[in-house]
């Protein structure tokens, strides 16, 4: 198992408690983020020069940059604290960069009375603060939405449900069961909690809600985008097409809020992230029955098809390297257009999933043809952020000027009016080196799984392992546990460690020395003037970020190069060559880490990660980290000493200790695997990885036989008859879903089920056991 230590995460509200690598620095209190906040709160307003004329794009709808965001693991609720997280100086820059929105979170049940119309005093809290915020954001210019995911699933014991047991829906994986909004005590709810917050709150701008995707609410909540005719298992709702429980959800809401405020707007979002190029008829059909006073909404990139290594990729939410739209997105404007119906675009700006750990990302010509997209297919009304992407700065500004823009005089015009205003006679040169990076971001590698678990947040804190760890992949969104680990299979999916590379080596190759040189011009240049120093300091830090990323999928190609060169090969001298470039790559990571320190402690932004509400890398972490590459390259000198002997490549710990599973290799080629399980509990399921850890996992299935054994046989094409990529490694289970939580058999034994992780399972490489070729 991984060695692990307590570490204490301060939030204003006391501490939360998780796992990350021993001997690790504890996570600043604060975080340090809220640097950024008091240099924001006593900041001068920028005085960039007004737009002229009238926006095409009316409503542009951001967030706080660092505000709490209402879930875990520190849950904090910015309603019931006193901080002000809205200071006027932040509210004026914001209005400067064209920023007339911003949401935040709230839960209905909160913010209504009770089945006795009685408020309670956490209730009256939350109004009281939501009253302020609002009030303080009008005064410049602003508007607050209240986001929500509503109705709430419920306990099947929820007050409502006893009173209308009729609208008890369709339980699901959350224990509880989602609102049958066919039934119309669900609609009339619906419609008097709005009514009541609105009248509580009346000067809201209005609200963004997600009707389906993310969690269980309602029966539409449950609809996959992903067939045409979607099943619903409810007695009322099955009856019914999709459009109309959208309808009477959003109608329902709507009529509530605008019985207290008619200019107050409801955004409907659909969101559908699935990395597939088409959706369900049904959605298309929602399109056209928006209801009055409505707004649907969707994600402008999810569906988005790309070229990258030669094979067609398609991604999922969140994109700025793909301006978009997708042709989801275009069908989906024609049917709103033909049908007279408004349509919203949820889209990132200052930067998304891909990297989150910078304030913004220096690639405002990406974002010139995102919103020029936005603009053809009729879009008025645009959220521009989840809970990251929404620092103030360059890309905040290049979208408050591009709702203006009538896109007659091209990207590079543009770029150098969006540079002349901060960098003056040297816009044109900044101009530059934005079309650099655009022209590198471009080549971010296209995949969601990269997004979440891949090493371009945060790269150059993370541990390097000569050895096989089998150790996991840090979420990116989430504070930071365990930094780095090997196990690269997690962040690829539809690519391969080399494809993967390919893109990495195309991010870097166009910010080569001569784009280095020129910022450390302009570095010495503004020295003394500490907002453009910053700015450098964002394109550094991200040159290095593309850089640590190409290294450690380098790295790991390398290693699983390595170990096979000698363990299967019998060539050691292969392999010592192999691992001299590792020790190369060690070293350069080394300079990159120790080069971030002052660039980190320049910047409290830089490493801060608005969904974490914490650091992926700081100063003190990163001095640590250039402790841990010096471990691992007394670890890689070892290992080459082995290998200059003659001895094969040395097997980690990990591998010494795991539980071995025997199986057998078949004349054609084929894996056979026999085990015994109970023979109760019905189909077994058995997930491998290979040896090193660097190919999507394998997903394998088979019925026990009378005796109480399964017998699983994979042939070589699943591994394209690579030995390096042969599964090596197997867990397997029977019984339940492992994303519910438990199974009735499992090989090894898992006294202990992980956490559920996305896209992973409950699935980690310490629990996996070693096949073993007899």
């Amino acid at each position: 198992m991984i060695n692990v230590i307590r570490l204490t995460v301060f939030s204003f509200f006391g501490s939360v408690a998780f796992s990350a690598s021993a001997g690790a620095p504890p996570i600043p209190p604060g975080p340090e983020g809220w640097k950024f906040r008091e240099e924001l709160a006593n900041d001068q307003v920028p005085d960039y020069p007004a737009p002229k004329g009238k926006p095409w794009l009316e409503n542009r709808i951001s967030r706080c940059f660092f505000s709490p965001i209402k879930r875990p693991p520190f849950n904090r609720d910015e309603l019931l604290d006193d901080i002000d997280y809205y200071p006027d100086a932040y509210l004026a820059r914001l209005n400067k960069e064209g920023v007339n929105g911003l949401w935040l979170s709230i839960k209905f049940s909160e913010m209504t009375p009770d089945a006795e119309g009685k408020f309670s005093p956490e209730t009256l809290k939350r109004i009281a603060k939501l009253r302020r915020t609002v009030e303080k954001c009008r005064r410049h210019g602003i508007k607050v939405w209240a986001f929500g995911i509503e109705p709430h699933w419920r306990k099947a014991d929820d007050p409502f449900f006893a009173s209308h047991p009729e609208a008890k829906g369709v339980k699901t994986w959350t224990g509880g069961h989602v609102t049958c909004t066919s039934v119309p005590a669900a609609t009339e709810k619906l419609e008097a909690d709005s009514e009541s917050i609105f009248r509580s709150v009346p000067d809201l701008g209005g609200m963004i809600l997600i009707v389906n995707g993310e969690r269980p609410s309602t029966c539409l909540s449950l609809c996959s985008p992903r067939v045409d005719e979607p099943e619903i298992d409810c007695p009322r709702c099955s009856k019914r097409k999709p459009w109309q429980l959208y309808a009477d959800i959003a109608g329902a809401i709507s009529k509530g809020m605008r019985k207290v405020n008619p200019d107050a707007k409801l955004i409907a979002w659909f969101y559908n992230p699935e990395a597939r190029p088409y959706r369900g008829k049904w959605v298309y059909e929602c399109a056209k029955h928006t209801p009055p006073g409505v707004v649907m909404q969707y994600n402008f990139e999810s569906g988005c098809e790309r070229e990258q290594e030669g094979k067609i990729r398609c991604g999922g939410d969140y994109w700025l390297s793909a301006p978009g739209p997708s042709g989801i997105f275009r069908q989906l404007s024609a049917q709103s257009l033909a049908a007279g119906k408004p349509l919203a675009a949820k889209i990132q700006t200052s930067c998304s999933h891909e990297c989150a750990t910078v304030p913004y990302v220096p690639v405002p010509g990406l974002l010139y043809r995102k919103f020029k997209g936005m603009r053809e297919t009729g879009v008025k009304d645009v959220m521009m952020c989840w809970y990251f992407g929404n620092a103030p700065g360059l890309m905040n500004r290049a979208a408050g000027m591009l709702a203006y823009e009538d896109f007659r005089d091209g990207e590079d015009a543009f770029l150098e009016r969006l540079a002349k205003a901060e960098w003056g006679e040297d816009a044109a040169r900044m101009g530059k080196l934005w079309r650099k990076f655009s022209d590198a971001y471009s080549h971010y590698p296209f995949s969601n799984r990269i997004q979440y678990y891949g090493p371009f947040h945060a790269g150059f804190s993370w541990t390097m392992h000569p050895l096989v760890s089998m150790r996991s992949l840090q979420r990116s969104w989430k504070p930071m546990e365990a930094p780095g680990g090997d196990l690269m299979s997690e962040c690829l999916k539809e690519f391969t460690l080399e494809d993967a590379l390919g893109c990495a080596r195309k991010m870097c190759a166009p910010l080569d020395d001569s784009v280095k040189t020129e910022i450390d011009s302009l570095r010495a240049k503004y020295a003394s003037d500490l907002k453009r120093r910053r700015d450098l300091g964002v394109m550094i830090t991200l040159m290095n970020l593309f850089r640590s990323a190409e290294h450690i999928f380098h790295f790991y190609l390398l290693r699983r190069d390595a170990v096979f060169a000698s363990r299967i090969d019998g060539d050691h001298a292969n392999a010592a060559g192999l691992v001299r470039k590792m020790l190369k790559i060690l070293d350069s990571e080394k300079k990159i880490t120790l080069e971030m320190i002052p660039v980190s402690a320049d910047d409290s932004r830089l490493g801060f990660h608005s969904e974490a509400e914490s650091h992926q890398f700081f100063p003190e972490y990163l001095r640590w980290r250039a402790g841990e590459i010096e471990k691992a390259q007394r670890e890689a000198e070892a290992v080459l000493a082995a290998l200059t002997a003659g001895k094969p490549y040395p097997e980690s710990e990990r591998e010494k200790t795991a539980q071995k599973m025997p199986c057998r290799l078949l004349p054609d080629g084929s894996l056979s695997i026999t085990w015994r399980c109970p023979a109760n509990g019905g189909e077994v399921v058995a997930q491998t990885y290979d040896l090193c850890g660097t190919a999507t996992r394998k997903i394998f299935k088979a019925q026990p036989a009378a005796d109480g054994t399964f017998t699983i046989t994979i042939p070589p094409s699943e591994w394209n008859r690579d030995r390096r990529l042969r599964p090596a490694w197997i867990v397997c289970r029977q019984g339940r879903d492992f994303n519910n939580g438990g199974t009735t058999w499992a090989y090894p034994d898992l006294p202990m089920f992980p956490e559920a992780r996305l896209e992973q399972e409950m699935l980690t490489g310490d629990n996996f056991a070693l096949l073993e070729v007899q």
